[in-house]
């Protein structure tokens, strides 16, 4: 049974309230809130961390380099490093290169004759294997690297037909996915011909072999319109039907002139995708913007191919700021996001910085968007994060005014968020921090962002409560009866009810079927980023696909006896939509003592033509609840469409007050 766990703040005595405020250090997490890896100033001074990922037991890994300062000596000397706290943000010792540095896996030499060598992308595969991207220069060859390594962190000496690690000249690469076939891609810029910087992708197969199938002989590039002009790719996506959504910068204004947003979708073999922005490739600005320096950091797909992407633009006073954007599936601007249609959002703070750029980007299980960001503040610097909704409104009820403003460093000169990855629902910014403006030091710290419930003010004296994440990922598919208990939920009274259709057919409880199912789902996941964790989920019925491929079954009616009083409810779901599901009513409703004491519904979308799968996050809450009842109806009848769930998250009610 897979249960991951993560601390949030209840005060003792509260019941539930609206979220006032969000964003706040939790106090469980590493030290009072804060978390820091370190090293000695013997084996390196300076850690950075430039991604980072939750594993499946809540640890926290971190990609980025390590510097060693020299004496008399002031070129770098970096190596790729990972990095490993505990769920609760406190250094794995197991995961060490030099057992007096907990936490700490400093690379051997990459590529020999470069001085700096920084890992940029990490990714992780089902079976614990990690692999990682990133950059080697200064003093040697540009050369783009790509590595496979265990859970342990050893390197993979098998990799790239034994060469340990698959490498692309003269290139930078920033961003890495794996494909559903195994495949890896990755994205940055090269030196190609007159071009300085040319935005490229390629792929290798698993074992590391370059993909010539892939592209133009294993490239896929976006090359200069104007000779000389040079495009950046920094951000990396896949998106239904596999399909690779890149986004960066390109100057369009000329050579060595500014740039603007850049923005392409390529087929899964590696070609653009002209039914995206007409050609496949999109450079863009907002309207009526004066700016000339314009990029896009970070980016998500959703599962119908929308794109929200978190950027950089340039005001009139030269000071660069973030700004969050969205473009639709076809790839023109989404008029629902933003600033009165403009599908742009402006994200103002750190007035005094010089300088902000989106360093992370995550959605939340409910849609809200958090992002981490840098600030160039002469003297000093702070964690930045904020969160917004689905279109781009900065949350009220997170940090002040949706932005949160964190200093890991109150005695030091600087801290500075350059990862971001959400435990669970949670999210957890990393960065290096300069704890003592005295020592050469630089540590990887990192927080965890909590929604605190009321207004209590934390001392040592808080609760600590831990939500239960049931993914069913550790049982085999196949049939579950129509009752069984699973991570201390009794799962009854599966469907068992005879149902009618908006196209008025019906069908009896028999046909229909009786069973919890749980459904390997393993294809489901790279055209669904964010919905559920691969391999399985749970779905119904009475029936479904042996192996990887899925089925979504029937719902008429699910019965969950929790193992405690719990105050929030929230699960990743998919369904079909349109077709002769449009227009059921799909009901949630949470009971105490057998007494209905909230209720959400959703009813499935009706656009007609075919069927098609969606998805979505439902989220019930109350003061406290022992019972959640799933069930589908059309008109008053019961009905039964098809409907998969995941990621199952339970918040345990705080204790009644005495």
């Amino acid at each position: 049974m897979i249960l991951r766990t993560l601390s949030l703040l209840l005060a003792a005595a509260s019941g539930i309230a609206c979220a006032t405020p969000g964003g706040v250090p939790d106090p469980g997490f590493g030290d009072h809130g804060f978390a820091f890896l370190s090293l000695d100033g013997v084996e390196g001074h300076e850690l950075r961390a430039g991604a980072a990922l939750a594993l499946p037991d809540g640890s926290l890994l971190y990609g980025g380099s390590r510097n060693l300062r020299v004496a008399g000596n002031p070129d770098p000397h970096v190596r790729a490093m990972l990095a490993r706290m505990h769920a609760d943000g406190s250094p794995d010792e197991t995961f060490n290169t030099d057992p007096a540095l907990p936490g700490i896996r400093v690379m051997d030499d990459l590529v020999p004759g470069t001085a700096s060598q920084q890992i940029e992308a990490i990714a992780r595969l089902a079976d614990g294997t990690i692999l990682a991207t990133g950059t080697a220069t200064a003093f040697g060859p540009l050369t783009c690297f790509v590595i496979r390594l265990d859970a342990g962190g050893n390197r993979d000496a098998t990799f790239a037909d034994g060469a340990g690690l698959a490498t692309i000249p003269r290139a930078h690469c920033h961003a890495l996915v794996v494909d559903a076939d195994g495949g890896i891609v990755v994205a940055g810029e090269r030196i190609h011909g007159t071009t300085p910087n040319e935005g490229f992708l390629a792929r290798f197969d698993a074992d590391g072999t370059p993909d010539a199938a892939f592209g133009n002989g294993g490239i896929a590039s976006l090359p200069a319109v104007v000779e000389d002009e040079s495009g950046y790719l920094g951000t990396l996506a896949i998106g239904p039907r596999g399909v690779l959504v890149v986004g960066g910068s390109y100057e369009a204004f000329g050579a060595g002139m500014g740039a603007d947003f850049s923005l392409a979708r390529f087929t899964a073999d590696g070609q653009l995708d002209t039914t995206f922005a007409g050609s496949g490739w999109r450079v863009f600005h907002a309207d009526g913007d004066a700016s000339t320096f314009n990029g896009i950091d970070r980016l998500l797909v959703d599962g119908g191919g929308a794109i929200v992407f978190g950027g950089h633009r340039q005001d009139a006073q030269g000071s660069v700021q973030v700004v969050l954007g969205a473009v639709a599936v076809d790839g023109s601007t989404d008029t629902t996001f933003g600033n009165a249609g403009s599908g742009f959002a402006p994200i103002d703070f750190a007035p005094d910085a010089a300088a902000r750029y989106v360093t992370g980007l995550v959605r939340q299980s409910g849609g809200a968007l958090v992002a981490s960001a840098t600030e160039a503040v002469p003297g000093r610097s702070d964690f930045v994060a904020f969160r917004t909704d689905a279109h781009g409104v900065l949350d009220p009820q997170f940090g002040s005014a949706g932005i949160a403003s964190i200093d890991l460093a109150p005695t030091g000169t600087y801290s500075n968020a350059t990862a971001l990855v959400l435990q669970g629902d949670v999210p957890v910014v990393a960065g290096p921090v300069k704890r003592d403006p005295s020592s050469l030091l630089v540590d990887l710290g990192a927080v965890r962002l909590v929604d605190v419930l009321d207004d209590t003010i934390f001392t040592d004296d808080f609760d600590v409560v831990h939500p239960l994440i049931v993914d069913f990922d550790d049982l085999t598919e196949g049939f579950e009866g129509n009752a069984f208990d699973y991570a201390g939920i009794h799962f009854h009274d599966c469907n068992g009810l005879d149902v009618t259709f908006p196209d008025g057919s019906t069908s009896t409880a028999e046909l229909v079927g009786d069973q919890y199912i749980i459904e390997n789902a393993t294809l489901f996941y790279p055209d669904f980023p964010g919905i559920g964790s691969s391999p399985n989920m749970l779905t119904f019925g009475g029936g479904y696909i042996n192996g990887d491929n899925f089925s979504i079954g029937a719902l008429s009616r699910a019965i969950l006896d929790l193992p405690t009083r719990m105050s929030a409810a929230r699960f990743d779901m998919a369904y079909y939509e349109n077709g002769p599901w449009g227009g059921i009513v799909l009901h949630v409703e949470a009971l105490l003592g057998g007494e209905i004491v909230a209720t959400r519904t959703l009813t499935i979308a009706n656009g007609g033509g075919r069927d098609n799968i969606a998805t979505t996050s439902m989220l019930i809450e109350a003061a406290a609840f022992d019972t959640l009842h799933l069930y589908a109806t059309f008109g008053d009848q019961p009905s039964a469409p098809r409907v998969m769930i995941d990621n199952l998250t339970l918040t345990p009610a705080p204790p009644p007050a005495p």
